[in-house]
Protein backbone atom coordinates (compact mmCIF):
# COMPACT_ATOMS: atom_id res chain seq x y z
CA UNK A 1 0.00 0.00 0.00
CA UNK A 2 2.76 2.40 1.01
CA UNK A 3 4.81 1.50 -2.09
CA UNK A 4 1.82 2.17 -4.39
CA UNK A 5 1.19 5.56 -2.76
CA UNK A 6 4.87 6.46 -3.06
CA UNK A 7 4.84 5.52 -6.76
CA UNK A 8 1.77 7.66 -7.40
CA UNK A 9 3.37 10.66 -5.68
CA UNK A 10 6.58 10.14 -7.63
CA UNK A 11 4.71 9.95 -10.93
CA UNK A 12 2.68 13.10 -10.10
CA UNK A 13 5.85 15.05 -9.27
CA UNK A 14 7.49 13.83 -12.47
CA UNK A 15 4.50 14.80 -14.60
CA UNK A 16 4.08 18.23 -12.96
CA UNK A 17 7.66 19.11 -12.10
CA UNK A 18 7.75 22.39 -14.05
CA UNK A 19 4.48 23.56 -12.49
CA UNK A 20 5.59 22.61 -8.97
CA UNK A 21 8.90 24.45 -9.39
CA UNK A 22 7.02 27.53 -10.64
CA UNK A 23 4.60 27.32 -7.71
CA UNK A 24 7.46 27.03 -5.21
CA UNK A 25 9.25 30.04 -6.72
CA UNK A 26 6.00 32.03 -6.66
CA UNK A 27 5.35 31.21 -3.01
CA UNK A 28 8.91 32.14 -2.05
CA UNK A 29 8.69 35.41 -4.00
CA UNK A 30 5.73 36.56 -1.88
CA UNK A 31 8.10 36.58 1.09
CA UNK A 32 10.77 38.64 -0.67
CA UNK A 33 10.62 42.25 0.47
CA UNK A 34 11.66 45.16 -1.73
CA UNK A 35 12.36 48.63 -0.41
CA UNK A 36 9.15 49.90 -1.97
CA UNK A 37 5.45 50.34 -1.32
CA UNK A 38 2.86 50.74 -4.08
CA UNK A 39 0.20 53.42 -4.40
CA UNK A 40 -2.74 52.66 -6.69
CA UNK A 41 -6.27 53.93 -7.36
CA UNK A 42 -8.37 53.45 -4.25
CA UNK A 43 -12.07 53.80 -3.60
CA UNK A 44 -14.48 55.47 -1.23
CA UNK A 45 -16.09 54.66 2.11
CA UNK A 46 -19.71 55.65 2.79
CA UNK A 47 -19.35 57.56 6.06
CA UNK A 48 -23.02 58.57 6.18
CA UNK A 49 -23.97 54.95 6.86
CA UNK A 50 -21.41 54.72 9.65
CA UNK A 51 -22.59 57.73 11.67
CA UNK A 52 -25.03 56.98 14.47
CA UNK A 53 -26.70 59.63 16.63
CA UNK A 54 -28.31 58.36 19.82
CA UNK A 55 -32.11 58.76 19.89
CA UNK A 56 -32.10 60.56 16.51
CA UNK A 57 -33.06 59.04 13.17
CA UNK A 58 -30.38 60.24 10.77
CA UNK A 59 -31.63 58.31 7.72
CA UNK A 60 -33.13 61.44 6.18
CA UNK A 61 -30.21 61.97 3.77
CA UNK A 62 -31.02 60.97 0.21
CA UNK A 63 -27.36 61.16 -0.80
CA UNK A 64 -24.16 60.31 1.05
CA UNK A 65 -20.77 61.58 2.17
CA UNK A 66 -17.86 59.31 1.30
CA UNK A 67 -14.19 59.37 2.28
CA UNK A 68 -11.80 58.83 -0.63
CA UNK A 69 -8.75 56.68 -0.01
CA UNK A 70 -5.58 55.59 -1.78
CA UNK A 71 -4.96 51.90 -2.38
CA UNK A 72 -1.65 50.80 -0.89
CA UNK A 73 0.16 47.49 -1.36
CA UNK A 74 3.34 46.30 0.31
CA UNK A 75 6.08 46.03 -2.31
CA UNK A 76 6.57 42.26 -2.20
CA UNK A 77 8.46 41.07 -5.28
CA UNK A 78 5.42 39.95 -7.37
CA UNK A 79 3.61 43.26 -6.78
CA UNK A 80 6.82 45.17 -7.48
CA UNK A 81 7.05 43.46 -10.88
CA UNK A 82 3.35 44.07 -11.64
CA UNK A 83 3.83 47.77 -10.80
CA UNK A 84 6.44 47.98 -13.57
CA UNK A 85 3.69 47.13 -16.07
CA UNK A 86 0.51 48.80 -14.78
CA UNK A 87 0.67 52.58 -15.50
CA UNK A 88 -1.39 53.77 -12.52
CA UNK A 89 0.51 51.71 -9.93
CA UNK A 90 3.20 53.96 -8.49
CA UNK A 91 6.31 52.63 -6.74
CA UNK A 92 7.26 54.70 -3.68
CA UNK A 93 10.52 54.13 -1.81
CA UNK A 94 9.86 53.23 1.82
CA UNK A 95 12.38 55.87 2.86
CA UNK A 96 10.09 58.48 1.26
CA UNK A 97 7.18 57.29 3.43
CA UNK A 98 9.07 57.31 6.72
CA UNK A 99 10.28 60.59 8.26
CA UNK A 100 13.86 59.57 9.02
CA UNK A 101 16.32 56.68 8.79
CA UNK A 102 15.40 55.23 12.20
CA UNK A 103 11.70 54.98 11.43
CA UNK A 104 10.09 51.82 10.10
CA UNK A 105 7.01 51.38 7.91
CA UNK A 106 5.29 50.08 11.06
CA UNK A 107 6.08 53.41 12.80
CA UNK A 108 4.58 55.26 9.84
CA UNK A 109 1.43 53.11 9.98
CA UNK A 110 1.11 53.73 13.73
CA UNK A 111 1.37 57.50 13.14
CA UNK A 112 -1.30 57.32 10.41
CA UNK A 113 -3.61 55.49 12.81
CA UNK A 114 -3.15 58.28 15.37
CA UNK A 115 -3.80 60.87 12.65
CA UNK A 116 -7.06 59.07 11.86
CA UNK A 117 -8.16 59.15 15.51
CA UNK A 118 -7.22 62.84 15.66
CA UNK A 119 -9.26 63.52 12.50
CA UNK A 120 -12.32 61.89 14.10
CA UNK A 121 -12.04 64.01 17.26
CA UNK A 122 -11.46 67.22 15.24
CA UNK A 123 -14.39 66.38 12.95
CA UNK A 124 -16.63 65.85 15.99
CA UNK A 125 -15.56 69.21 17.42
CA UNK A 126 -16.18 71.07 14.13
CA UNK A 127 -19.55 69.41 13.48
CA UNK A 128 -20.88 69.92 17.02
CA UNK A 129 -19.83 73.57 16.97
CA UNK A 130 -21.21 74.32 13.48
CA UNK A 131 -24.55 72.65 14.29
CA UNK A 132 -24.84 74.53 17.62
CA UNK A 133 -24.98 71.23 19.50
CA UNK A 134 -23.82 71.76 23.12
CA UNK A 135 -20.68 69.81 24.01
CA UNK A 136 -17.64 69.85 26.27
CA UNK A 137 -14.14 68.46 25.97
CA UNK A 138 -14.07 65.84 28.72
CA UNK A 139 -10.47 64.77 28.30
CA UNK A 140 -7.43 65.12 26.04
CA UNK A 141 -4.72 62.61 25.21
CA UNK A 142 -1.38 63.61 23.74
CA UNK A 143 0.48 61.08 21.63
CA UNK A 144 3.96 61.09 20.13
CA UNK A 145 3.80 61.08 16.32
CA UNK A 146 7.47 61.79 15.53
CA UNK A 147 10.80 60.99 17.16
CA UNK A 148 13.86 62.69 15.70
CA UNK A 149 17.10 60.76 15.31
CA UNK A 150 18.72 63.17 17.80
CA UNK A 151 16.18 62.50 20.54
CA UNK A 152 18.05 60.86 23.43
CA UNK A 153 15.09 59.41 25.35
CA UNK A 154 13.45 55.99 25.26
CA UNK A 155 10.43 57.22 23.31
CA UNK A 156 8.38 55.55 20.59
CA UNK A 157 5.66 56.71 18.22
CA UNK A 158 2.34 56.07 19.94
CA UNK A 159 3.59 56.84 23.48
CA UNK A 160 1.26 59.10 25.46
CA UNK A 161 2.93 62.11 27.13
CA UNK A 162 1.78 62.62 30.72
CA UNK A 163 4.29 65.04 32.30
CA UNK A 164 7.59 66.85 31.77
CA UNK A 165 9.69 67.54 34.89
CA UNK A 166 6.57 66.67 36.93
CA UNK A 167 4.50 69.35 35.13
CA UNK A 168 1.26 67.94 33.65
CA UNK A 169 1.49 68.04 29.85
CA UNK A 170 -1.07 70.33 28.17
CA UNK A 171 0.02 70.77 24.58
CA UNK A 172 3.13 71.08 22.40
CA UNK A 173 3.08 74.90 22.64
CA UNK A 174 3.47 74.97 26.44
CA UNK A 175 6.18 72.31 26.24
CA UNK A 176 8.08 74.45 23.71
CA UNK A 177 7.82 77.44 26.04
CA UNK A 178 9.25 75.33 28.85
CA UNK A 179 12.11 74.10 26.63
CA UNK A 180 12.92 77.70 25.72
CA UNK A 181 13.23 78.55 29.42
CA UNK A 182 16.06 76.00 29.68
CA UNK A 183 19.55 75.80 28.18
CA UNK A 184 21.20 73.64 25.55
CA UNK A 185 22.39 70.22 26.87
CA UNK A 186 20.10 70.37 29.90
CA UNK A 187 17.90 67.33 30.54
CA UNK A 188 14.11 67.15 30.79
CA UNK A 189 12.40 64.16 32.41
CA UNK A 190 9.31 62.91 30.60
CA UNK A 191 6.59 60.72 32.08
CA UNK A 192 5.01 58.65 29.33
CA UNK A 193 2.54 55.78 29.02
CA UNK A 194 3.32 52.93 26.64
CA UNK A 195 0.41 50.53 26.56
CA UNK A 196 -0.21 49.64 30.19
CA UNK A 197 3.27 50.70 31.37
CA UNK A 198 4.26 54.06 32.87
CA UNK A 199 7.81 55.04 31.93
CA UNK A 200 10.18 57.82 32.97
CA UNK A 201 12.81 58.83 30.45
CA UNK A 202 15.29 61.68 30.13
CA UNK A 203 15.76 63.78 26.96
CA UNK A 204 18.60 66.20 26.29
CA UNK A 205 17.91 69.64 24.83
CA UNK A 206 19.79 70.39 21.60
CA UNK A 207 19.97 73.44 19.36
CA UNK A 208 19.12 73.67 15.67
CA UNK A 209 19.24 77.03 13.87
CA UNK A 210 18.97 78.93 17.16
CA UNK A 211 15.95 76.85 18.24
CA UNK A 212 16.02 74.63 21.32
CA UNK A 213 14.52 71.19 20.70
CA UNK A 214 14.13 67.74 22.23
CA UNK A 215 13.27 66.01 18.94
CA UNK A 216 9.59 65.18 19.47
CA UNK A 217 6.24 66.03 17.89
CA UNK A 218 2.83 65.19 19.34
CA UNK A 219 -0.83 65.28 18.42
CA UNK A 220 -3.90 65.83 20.59
CA UNK A 221 -6.97 63.59 20.55
CA UNK A 222 -10.06 65.07 22.22
CA UNK A 223 -12.67 63.11 24.13
CA UNK A 224 -15.88 65.03 23.45
CA UNK A 225 -18.89 64.76 25.73
CA UNK A 226 -22.44 65.77 24.77
CA UNK A 227 -26.03 64.86 25.56
CA UNK A 228 -26.30 64.18 21.82
CA UNK A 229 -24.05 61.16 21.51
CA UNK A 230 -22.47 60.51 18.10
CA UNK A 231 -20.67 57.26 17.35
CA UNK A 232 -18.72 56.25 14.24
CA UNK A 233 -18.19 52.71 13.00
CA UNK A 234 -14.51 52.54 12.10
CA UNK A 235 -12.40 49.66 10.86
CA UNK A 236 -8.94 48.75 12.15
CA UNK A 237 -7.49 49.12 8.64
CA UNK A 238 -8.51 52.79 8.29
CA UNK A 239 -5.83 55.39 8.92
CA UNK A 240 -4.52 58.83 8.01
CA UNK A 241 -5.85 62.37 8.51
CA UNK A 242 -7.27 63.02 5.04
CA UNK A 243 -10.83 61.94 5.85
CA UNK A 244 -11.33 64.75 8.38
CA UNK A 245 -13.39 67.06 6.15
CA UNK A 246 -15.79 64.33 5.00
CA UNK A 247 -16.14 63.00 8.55
CA UNK A 248 -17.10 66.47 9.79
CA UNK A 249 -19.64 66.89 6.96
CA UNK A 250 -21.23 63.49 7.62
CA UNK A 251 -21.47 64.16 11.38
CA UNK A 252 -22.91 67.63 10.76
CA UNK A 253 -25.44 66.15 8.31
CA UNK A 254 -26.54 63.69 11.00
CA UNK A 255 -26.95 66.44 13.61
CA UNK A 256 -29.02 68.92 11.59
CA UNK A 257 -32.56 68.54 10.25
CA UNK A 258 -31.92 69.38 6.60
CA UNK A 259 -30.33 66.98 4.12
CA UNK A 260 -27.16 68.81 3.07
CA UNK A 261 -26.25 66.07 0.54
CA UNK A 262 -29.18 67.23 -1.67
CA UNK A 263 -29.34 63.63 -2.93
CA UNK A 264 -25.78 63.58 -4.35
CA UNK A 265 -23.09 60.99 -3.81
CA UNK A 266 -20.31 63.24 -2.52
CA UNK A 267 -16.79 61.87 -2.32
CA UNK A 268 -13.92 63.95 -1.03
CA UNK A 269 -10.74 64.35 0.90
CA UNK A 270 -8.99 66.91 3.10
CA UNK A 271 -7.77 67.28 6.66
CA UNK A 272 -9.80 69.30 9.16
CA UNK A 273 -8.50 71.60 11.91
CA UNK A 274 -10.44 72.71 14.98
CA UNK A 275 -11.11 76.12 13.39
CA UNK A 276 -12.56 74.39 10.30
CA UNK A 277 -9.55 74.93 8.05
CA UNK A 278 -9.25 72.28 5.33
CA UNK A 279 -5.69 71.07 4.73
CA UNK A 280 -3.75 69.66 1.79
CA UNK A 281 -3.53 65.92 1.22
CA UNK A 282 -1.49 63.47 -0.88
CA UNK A 283 -2.48 61.01 -3.58
CA UNK A 284 -5.29 63.13 -5.00
CA UNK A 285 -5.25 61.45 -8.43
CA UNK A 286 -5.70 58.01 -6.88
CA UNK A 287 -8.55 59.28 -4.73
CA UNK A 288 -10.22 60.95 -7.72
CA UNK A 289 -9.87 57.73 -9.72
CA UNK A 290 -11.52 55.85 -6.84
CA UNK A 291 -14.35 58.40 -6.69
CA UNK A 292 -15.06 58.02 -10.40
CA UNK A 293 -14.90 54.23 -10.14
CA UNK A 294 -17.53 54.44 -7.39
CA UNK A 295 -19.77 56.70 -9.52
CA UNK A 296 -19.52 59.86 -7.40
CA UNK A 297 -21.42 62.97 -8.49
CA UNK A 298 -19.13 65.46 -6.75
CA UNK A 299 -15.49 65.32 -5.66
CA UNK A 300 -14.39 67.79 -2.95
CA UNK A 301 -10.68 68.59 -2.49
CA UNK A 302 -8.58 71.13 -0.60
CA UNK A 303 -7.77 74.20 -2.70
CA UNK A 304 -4.09 73.20 -2.67
CA UNK A 305 -4.99 69.99 -4.57
CA UNK A 306 -7.65 71.47 -6.86
CA UNK A 307 -5.48 72.15 -9.94
CA UNK A 308 -3.93 68.67 -9.83
CA UNK A 309 -7.40 67.11 -9.60
CA UNK A 310 -8.74 69.19 -12.51
CA UNK A 311 -5.74 68.38 -14.73
CA UNK A 312 -5.97 64.67 -13.97
CA UNK A 313 -9.73 64.67 -14.62
CA UNK A 314 -9.15 66.29 -18.03
CA UNK A 315 -6.39 63.83 -18.88
CA UNK A 316 -8.57 60.84 -17.97
CA UNK A 317 -11.75 62.47 -19.43
CA UNK A 318 -13.65 62.05 -16.17
CA UNK A 319 -17.24 63.29 -16.01
CA UNK A 320 -17.43 64.54 -12.43
CA UNK A 321 -17.96 67.88 -10.63
CA UNK A 322 -14.82 68.92 -8.73
CA UNK A 323 -14.95 71.58 -6.00
CA UNK A 324 -11.94 73.09 -4.24
CA UNK A 325 -12.45 74.32 -0.67
CA UNK A 326 -10.42 75.98 2.08
CA UNK A 327 -12.74 75.61 5.08
CA UNK A 328 -15.70 73.70 6.49
CA UNK A 329 -17.85 76.83 6.29
CA UNK A 330 -17.01 77.34 2.61
CA UNK A 331 -17.88 73.69 1.91
CA UNK A 332 -21.31 74.14 3.51
CA UNK A 333 -21.93 77.20 1.34
CA UNK A 334 -21.02 75.28 -1.83
CA UNK A 335 -23.31 72.42 -0.88
CA UNK A 336 -26.06 74.87 0.07
CA UNK A 337 -25.96 76.37 -3.43
CA UNK A 338 -26.52 73.03 -5.13
CA UNK A 339 -29.88 72.20 -6.68
CA UNK A 340 -31.57 69.11 -5.27
CA UNK A 341 -30.63 66.13 -7.44
CA UNK A 342 -33.50 64.97 -9.61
Amino acid sequence: MTDKLYEKIKQYIKANLSFLIFLAILLVSFNIETNYSIYKPGGSINITKRIHVENINNDQSKGSFNMAYVGMVKGKLPFYLIAQIIPNWELIKNEDITYNDTETIQDSMKRDKLYYEESISSAMYVAYKASNTPFTIKNTKNYIIYVDERCTGDIKIGDEILKYDDIPYQDIKTLKEYINSKKENEDITLDIKRGTHDIKTSVKIYKEEDTLLIGLAATIIYDIDSDVNVSIDSKASESGPSGGLLLSLAIYDALVKEDITKGYKIVGTGTIALDGTVGEIGGVKYKLAGAVKNKADIFIVPNENYNEAIEYAKKQKYDIIIKGVSSFEETLKILGNLEVKK
